[in-house]
């Protein structure tokens, strides 16, 4: 898969479900939605270590272990809507937006990519509700709760009302207890499945001024999309 494509895959298809376990009673869901609130909602950043894997229909279907396209990075997010993704590897690669405008910058090929917001800016705005605690997912989202009574996890559901033209639905598997965000799955409408786990969460309390801001290096080419 071309190189480009994975890593604005993280803002055009941040949504996924594998539709497992038993659901539960409304009261249950809205403890686990008002303690992800609680943990994430009034924080004024966040940072997080992510690992990101695509993964194929017929991988999933098999149940497939070994990952092919996998991307390993550290994520900022500063509400309601600044974001900065820094990927360590395969290569480096470095995606922010200050909402208003975002750039995808490629140092080895000395390219960055300039993109308006308002191009992804469905895919924003869900990202930026997730890391707020799902905010205002409700007026957007049919929302289900399953549960795998031999695990320590919920599985939160999001199917987007109306529906979205390339996504499917979205799964965030959270940590009971702490409500932490671990896992987010991504389906798309053909079956494919992009996984983004979470780890190392942190708090930040402010960042610099220019942490979500880009100005190109000399040298380096500006395509503007």
């Amino acid at each position: 898969m071309n190189s480009r494509y994975r890593l604005i895959t993280p803002l055009c298809v941040l949504l996924g479900l594998i539709s497992m376990g038993k659901a539960l009673p409304d009261d249950t869901l809205s403890t686990v939605i008002g303690g992800i609130r609680a943990r994430y909602g009034n924080a004024q950043g966040l940072a997080a270590t992510y690992t990101r894997e695509a993964i194929s229909k017929t991988m999933a279907m098999l149940g497939e272990t070994e990952r092919h396209d996998v991307a390993r990075g550290r994520l900022y997010f500063k509400p309601p809507h600044f974001l900065r993704l820094e990927q360590a590897s395969p290569q480096e690669e470095l995606l922010l937006t200050d909402g208003q405008t975002l750039w995808w910058y490629l140092p080895l090929e000395k390219e960055v990519y300039q993109y308006p917001t308002e191009q992804l800016g469905q895919e924003l705005r869900l990202l930026s509700d997730i890391l707020r605690g799902l905010k205002d997912t409700e007026a957007s989202f049919q929302i289900t709760l399953q549960v795998r009574p031999e695990t320590n996890i919920y599985h939160l559901i999001l199917k987007p009302e109306p529906p979205w033209q390339e996504i499917d639905h979205l799964e965030v598997i959270v940590l009971k207890g702490e409500f932490a965000i671990e896992q987010v799955d991504i389906y798309n409408n053909i079956g494919g499945l992009t996984r983004f786990l979470l780890t190392d969460w942190e708090e930040r309390d402010r960042f610099g001024k220019e942490f979500f801001s880009f100005s190109p290096p000399p040298g380096v080419k500006v395509l503007e999309k």
